[in-house]
């Protein structure tokens, strides 16, 4: 199943609380190899998007304060600049990534909170 990296991201949060919890030990594991493999989703997804960051800003010296302008190098390329990094990070937020078959088994009787079923349903065998 391929997920996009709102989900992944979604899902690696959530992972992040399960894998504390006092599960059987096959469960766990499956969680583990879950939680690797979206990990490396989320690392990708955060370089391109760090990328993007970089190249849609420059840095500014004002007397003696510095910072960054967002976006452009003048008011005028501001709202070209603002609508393309915007187009391109919407984009890469659905973008999906590799294939991610695990399938966590979750005994019966395990108490999850409906918003981290929610994130990870689509890993979930009941």
């Amino acid at each position: 199943m391929k997920i996009s990296n709102r989900q992944a991201a979604e899902a690696q949060f959530a992972l992040g609380s399960l894998l504390s919890m006092d599960l059987p030990i096959k469960t766990s594991m499956e969680l583990a190899l879950l939680s690797t493999k979206i990990d490396e989703q989320v690392k990708a997804f955060s370089k391109v998007r760090d990328a993007l960051i970089s190249k849609y800003k420059i840095q500014v010296q004002a007397g003696d304060k510095e910072g960054e302008v967002n976006f452009a190098t003048s008011m005028d390329d501001a709202g070209s600049a603002i609508r393309d990094f915007t187009e391109k990070v919407s984009e890469l937020i659905e973008t999906e990534g590799e294939d991610i078959p695990t399938k966590v088994h979750f005994p019966n009787g395990t108490n999850l909170r409906p918003d981290t079923i929610k994130s990870i349903i689509q890993f979930v065998e009941l």
